[in-house]
């Protein structure tokens, strides 16, 4: 698996804020799957996008080369963002080794746009940060269809936390899981991804794009958030 060390994160999140950065051991793993389907295509979202967290959070990947985003040498995954809470130059607070020390963890996950959930799996056991679990990639899931055809995959989400289940129609804003750490995923975080089909192994990753959110503390609009920014809701 192809992941993001430590040390990358320190320094990128240093960079950004000015102060020393302390992130949990290990790294954060991404999914390798199978072989999109070339028929279906998407290129990016025409259904308006909101942040699906409250408060800042920052973009561990994202953006549309590898060097900012690892996930763009996968077609299943590419413009997938990793996404995780800091506070005070850091991902978590006290033991690096338990899941609740991670501001993430536990953390509302929203909808980001009106939709009804086409996925949704739960069950699978959050794991101690910095461990693994390759056997099911994507741990607890949700995959939301828009109107316009678009699938949006949200992973690595929290045991127990979905409150909703495939078929629901959601609105935007609405609770519906928790931030987790299941799956390959070896620190709490979210991966986010537009896709042209539910199952992400057959699905063609596209670009998520969001109407108006802050970044760095400023307004954009039509943004791809990149690796490195600090993004934020406007409501």
């Amino acid at each position: 698996m192809r992941s993001l060390s430590h040390l990358i994160v320190c320094l990128a999140l240093a960079a950004v804020s000015g102060q020393d950065v302390q992130s949990q051991p290990g790294k954060i793993a991404g999914e390798i799957v199978g072989a999109a389907d070339p028929a279906l295509i998407l290129r990016r979202n025409t259904t308006p996008m909101d942040l699906p967290f409250l408060g800042e959070w920052f973009v561990y990947w994202g953006g549309e080369t590898e060097t900012l985003n690892y996930h763009m040498a996968d077609i299943n995954q590419q413009f997938a963002y990793d996404i995780l809470k800091v506070a005070d130059g850091a991902s978590f607070s006290g033991d690096p080794h338990n899941n609740e020390s991670s501001f993430a963890f536990g953390a509302e996950i929203l909808a980001p746009c009106a939709a009804t959930v086409a996925m949704a799996v739960d069950g699978v056991p959050d794991h101690v940060p910095g461990e693994t679990n390759p056997i099911q990639l994507t741990g607890n899931t949700l995959v939301l269809k828009t109107t316009a055809g678009e699938f949006i995959l949200m992973c690595h989400l929290k045991e127990g936390s979905l409150v909703v289940g495939k078929g629901d129609k959601v609105r935007r804003g609405q609770v519906l899981a928790k931030c987790g750490n299941s799956g390959n995923s070896t620190e709490p975080h979210l991966h986010l991804q537009l896709q042209n089909t539910r199952d992400i192994h057959k699905a063609t990753g596209a670009r998520l794009v969001f109407s108006r959110i802050l970044v760095n503390g400023a307004p954009q609009e039509e943004y791809i958030p990149v690796k490195e920014d600090f993004i934020k809701r406007i409501d």
